[in-house]
């Protein structure tokens, strides 16, 4: 009896097998910079929460390139994936993809950089609140510019705003920024300068330099932008030209660069960063995919909070960065 037991057993598990094999739910991942820090966090987080739910998970890194995005997600939809969280590599695709999911059956949710479809509706979107970091930036910098005395002497500072110009969440970001020191410093308004770049921390040493360049009467100078890429490259380029640290102020949002910025131990014009810890967002781009497909709508938006990180608080957060 117990031989016959065991042998209906394992036939039962071996026929329940293939069974859930074919019931695993696919997902399909496309992001647009996979070699970046950031994006390397939030794939890892969105491959921890698919091994954690049991979903077949695809991943594909498109570096920026809008043909390959269009043919990756064109695959994902003949290998009958479910649903596709995306990284748009530029925005202007969104009503593309989004109608070509809509068409197809396939839920789509957006992350890191909202999308609609072609009739204006947005589509379902996880990462920051844009606007309202750009303030966190913003409030953060005029904090430390009164600390230290550059709100009484405005005419002698520049502040750059680094802007990827076609990524429309980068100039809400940096709106937000612009807004929050025009409401904390007087006479910030007219020290601005617009810094066009193309989102990498290489582009935005060299625009930032040749702006240096051209305000050679800027004794001080503040950055911010829609990345930590863009700020750092903004402060290496005044290390470039042998400004003392004291003279810059720069804060970074995702936190994705806080090791290079932090970890030597020397001073430099990076002064801070609010970090959201990317692999919560592809976490939480795959949570509601999933929930979507067992019957729960998903929300328009999933906002995900940020964290200031500093000099003060950095060794605290080095684990979770993945600092070496």
């Amino acid at each position: 009896m117990k031989v016959t037991g065991l042998i209906m057993a394992l036939s039962a598990a071996c026929a329940a097998f293939p069974a859930h094999a074919e019931n695993t739910v696919k997902f399909g991942y496309i992001n647009k910079m996979g070699d970046h820090p950031w994006f390397v966090r939030e794939v890892q987080g969105a491959k921890d929460k698919a091994k954690e739910l049991g979903i077949d998970l695809k991943v594909q890194d498109v570096q920026f390139d809008a043909n390959l995005t269009v043919t990756t997600f064109d695959t994902y939809v003949g290998d009958g994936v479910k649903g596709i969280a995306i990284v748009v590599p530029d925005r202007a695709l969104g009503p593309v993809v989004a109608d070509k999911a809509k068409t197809s059956g396939v839920e789509l949710i957006a992350v890191d950089d909202n999308i609609t479809f072609k009739d204006g509706k947005p589509v379902a979107y996880v990462g920051m609140n844009a606007l309202n970091i750009g303030k966190q930036v913003g409030g953060e910098i005029a904090r430390i510019m009164k600390t230290e005395g550059w709100d009484k002497d405005i005419a002698s500072v520049k502040i750059g705003s680094i802007e990827d110009q076609k990524a429309d969440t980068c100039m809400r970001r940096n709106q937000g920024a612009r807004e929050a020191l025009v409401a904390s410093i007087p006479g910030a308004e007219k020290q601005m300068v617009s810094i066009p770049y193309d989102n990498t921390m290489v582009n935005a040493i060299d625009v930032v330099s040749t702006t240096l360049t051209a305000n050679p009467g800027a004794k001080r100078w503040v950055f911010f932008s829609c990345n930590d890429d863009g700020v750092l490259g903004g402060v290496r380029a005044t290390e470039n030209a042998s400004m003392d640290p004291k003279t810059v102020i720069g804060i970074g949002i995702d936190g994705s660069r806080s090791c290079e910025a932090f970890g030597s131990g020397k001073a430099n014009g990076f002064r801070g960063t609010m970090w959201l810890d990317s692999a919560k967002h592809g976490a939480a781009a795959i949570q509601a995919l999933y929930d979507q497909a067992k019957g729960k709508p998903m929300k328009e938006t999933y906002y995900q909070d940020a964290t200031l990180i500093n000099r003060d608080n950095f060794d605290q957060y080095k684990p979770a960065l993945g600092c070496k």
